[in-house]
């Protein structure tokens, strides 16, 4: 196993597509897992059933990204339970498609205070905790789309960005109490919020298929095992790098 009972692992975003991969992946790796939810009766299910596939202890919590009171609590209750955390996995995010002239401010206020503005309290909340113990992990999920122009996703894609930035930021002022910070940046990935945003048809899906060097989607576990190596020892002289998880479909674009 690439972790251990003494690695205890927070991940946002955590109760289906990829951010319950990695919960459960951590977990198969021997690391207590916190995953977080909007829905607290959610989490609380999801945390169960890893618990109950892996043997580990799983815990599931209610967390809204867009409220700093909620991300302290949650920072608080994990030290009192834990007493550390080791890694750190944002994930949570959402998506919006809008042409840029008929954006409003709130939807994109609203996109940037769950996908940046949540990625950065969680970051300082957890960060700190990690100081302290001189030792830790932060993987913060950006996307492809951070790389390339899409229309009708400035705000998505402007968000993305913004985190690829803030990773780079928190690996040089964390690197030296031994923390380090990555992005991911997965491509199309057979996700639920993938389906309902823009692989609405068989041949939307045809199409991103053929755009990889692998011609297949990605599948959470794809992205889960990246998160695991990053999160491991193997990874710890690895900091303020993006990890493309594609099949290679920026190479297309």
């Amino acid at each position: 196993m690439l972790l251990s009972s003494d690695d205890v692992a927070v991940v946002t975003g955590g109760t289906r597509g990829i951010g319950k991969a990695v919960a459960l992946m951590l977990a198969e790796e021997g690391a207590r897992v916190v995953l977080t939810g909007q829905q607290e009766e959610s989490a609380r299910a999801v945390a169960a059933e890893l618990a109950s596939a892996t043997g580990r202890e799983v815990v599931g919590m209610a967390l809204d990204l867009r409220s700093e009171a909620q991300i302290d609590e949650v920072v608080r209750a994990c030290r009192t339970r834990f007493g550390a955390i080791s890694i750190l996995v944002n994930n949570a995010g959402i998506y919006l498609s809008t042409p840029l002239l008929q954006m409003t401010r709130n939807a994109w206020e609203d996109l940037f205070a769950v996908n940046v503005t949540g990625t950065f309290l969680m970051t300082r909340a957890v960060g700190t905790v990690m100081v302290e113990h001189r030792h830790g992990r932060i993987i913060n999920v950006s996307s492809c789309s951070a790389r390339k122009a899409d229309p009708g996703q400035a705000a998505y894609n402007a968000s993305k960005s913004a985190i690829v930035g803030l990773t780079r930021v928190a690996a040089l002022e964390l690197g030296p109490y031994g923390i380090t910070c990555n992005a991911i940046l997965p491509g199309a990935t057979d996700t639920e919020m993938v389906r309902n945003s823009f692989l609405t048809s068989p041949e939307v899906e045809r199409a991103w298929v053929e755009k990889t060097a692998l011609k297949r989607l990605g599948k959470p576990r794809d992205v889960a095992r990246v998160v695991l190596f990053l999160a491991s020892e193997l990874a710890g002289h690895v900091t303020g790098e993006s990890v493309v998880v594609s099949a290679g479909e920026l190479m297309t674009q």
